[in-house]
């Protein structure tokens, strides 16, 4: 993410602008030249020709947007057994109730709740907005008895009615920014430039259809890469595995312009495993690609048993039968889907998670300052625009995002541990969408925080607060490379830790160290 200086400020700002208002211009521009031509026909010039493609563009956007308020699709409904086990593991993962509610409902006073209001919530968070809230419907009983539940944790009832609209992201209007060609058309020239590099780095593609032709915008240097992904939807980029007593590396970005910003920790990695020509054969480094999440517009994010599926193909074929798992950001959600299926957990030896956002997702905070809370600093600018507002990321986020399939429970991480899997969260301090002092505190001392809606003006942040007295002493603990570990990196945003070579010469360490076994 970018520091927040006046003149980082500014040439973002400007920017943001120059894309938000090139299209409109454009549409503007290319009207005005045809009725001034009317009736005869207009002077075709290339700057004419490039503004009725973006006019075009834009248009094309303009319907996107509505088209992309469709309805998700849901996971397959929980029974009534599961759902109360998870409404269970999240009254226990609560500290106040009052504060917990609150967050969800945007900040608003427990008393200025309806039980519509309640009810819509239970509905979204425990049958993704499928429960059959008639009178006398099936669901009718079951959803009366959570929100008794709730009225008795919090000590109050609720008000009949409505007052105040929850936070309900796979239900939600999604919200995005139009993108321009020429925005799509940078795009492409820094995939390109990504694919130059990793091929330099002895990186190897391996395409699908989806990732040749089925995304905007094209990938000319993929459509000649010969070899074919053994799964129909991820594409990956892979250094062969010929070690026979250290481990591989699988590795999972988060939300961006792809592996592009990773390609100097991936290599480094790979030079930090192999540069001296070990012995014991080399150490494979995989990087899968999430094109949803890419600035792209390609096909939907994969359902989350689809996309075990296929990995486990990619994984099998690589000969993966036990690895080292890495993520960033997003990546830490397809990494939870893994520590959550049993018969690939059995196969991570240990991991790395870089800025993760699955840890206290049950809080409202993640959700709120990624798609509410509205933009100041450069860095939030930053990430509104080219993160939560680009059509990609936002239906991923919108229409693919459930999250009680993404959550990542302390109990599972310990569970973990206990059977041998060594992990390490990597935290910033000045991280702007996860609450990192929260998360490294519940992690190292299983306490719990309360989410907290703080105001400046017209501006509004969900922040986690601690209760008093809760140590912090864990951010000085050294890394161990046993166990859980946490790595605290004061003064970094989100992202910031792969922008120094110093920095991300520790998270290689992790993972060479990772890469020896047991």
């Amino acid at each position: 993410m970018l520091n927040d200086t006046w003149t980082l400020y500014i040439l973002l700002r400007a920017i943001i602008l120059v894309l938000q208002w090139l299209g409109p211009a454009c549409l503007g521009y290319t009207v005005w030249t045809i009725s001034q031509a009317w009736p005869e026909v207009p002077t075709i010039t290339g700057f004419r020709i490039w503004c009725t493609a973006e006019a075009a563009f834009f248009v094309f956007f303009l319907w996107f947007r509505v088209y992309l308020q469709r309805e998700a699709i849901h996971p397959p409904l929980r029974s009534k057994k599961e759902r109360k086990a998870l409404f269970a593991q999240v009254r226990r993962e609560v500290h106040d109730p009052d504060k917990f509610m609150s967050g969800w409902f945007r900040g608003a006073k427990p008393e200025n709740i309806g039980r519509d209001d309640l009810k819509d919530f239970l509905n979204w968070a425990f049958w993704d907005g499928r429960a059959d809230m008639s009178p006398g419907g099936a669901d009718e009983k079951e959803l009366e008895y959570y929100m008794s539940r709730v009225e008795t944790m919090m000590r109050r009832p609720f008000k009949p009615g409505r007052g105040s609209q929850p936070l309900c992201l796979t239900m939600d209007p999604i919200e995005m920014e139009c993108r321009t060609l020429f925005w799509y058309s940078l795009l492409s020239l820094l995939d390109f430039i990504c694919h130059c590099l990793l091929r330099t780095h002895g990186f190897q593609y391996f395409k699908t259809m989806s990732s040749s032709l089925q995304v905007w915008p094209p990938r000319p240097a993929t459509w000649m890469e010969p070899a074919r992904s053994p799964a129909q939807n991820i594409s990956y980029w892979v250094r062969p595995h010929t070690s026979t007593k250290r481990l591989p590396i699988l590795y999972i970005h988060g939300i961006g312009v792809g592996l592009i910003p990773n390609v100097g920790f991936l290599h480094e990695l790979d030079t930090a495993l192999n540069g001296d020509n070990p012995d014991d054969g080399e150490v494979g480094v995989l990087a899968i690609e999430i094109l949803q999440v890419s600035s792209r517009i390609t096909t939907p994010m994969l359902r989350r048993e689809e996309f075990l599926r296929q990995l486990t193909e990619i994984l099998d074929y690589n000969g993966y039968d036990r690895f080292v798992m890495a993520s960033h950001s997003y990546g830490s959600v397809l990494a939870t889907h893994i520590f959550r299926h049993k018969p690939l957990a059995s196969r991570v030896s240990s991991a790395l998670f870089i800025d993760p956002v699955t840890v206290l997702l049950h809080m409202p905070d993640v959700a709120y300052n990624f798609t509410v809370r509205p933009p100041r600093h450069t860095n939030e600018w930053q990430l509104w625009y080219f993160g939560s507002k680009d059509p990609g990321v936002a239906t991923t986020l919108g229409r693919h995002f459930f999250w009680h399939e993404n959550l990542l429970w302390r109990d599972r991480i310990m569970e973990l541990v206990d059977s041998g899997t060594r992990i390490t969260a990597s935290l910033a301090s000045k991280d702007l969408i996860v609450d990192t002092e929260s998360v490294g505190t519940y992690l190292s001392e299983d306490q719990l925080p309360d989410p907290v809606l703080k105001e400046d003006g017209d501006r509004k942040q969900m922040e986690l607060e601690m209760p008093n007295g809760t140590s912090t002493h864990w951010k000085q603990r050294p890394w161990r490379g046993a166990g859980l570990d946490v790595l605290w990196w004061e003064g970094l945003d989100h992202a910031q830790v792969f922008d120094k070579e110093s920095t991300r010469s520790k998270l290689v360490e992790v993972l060479v160290e990772y890469s020896k076994g047991a």
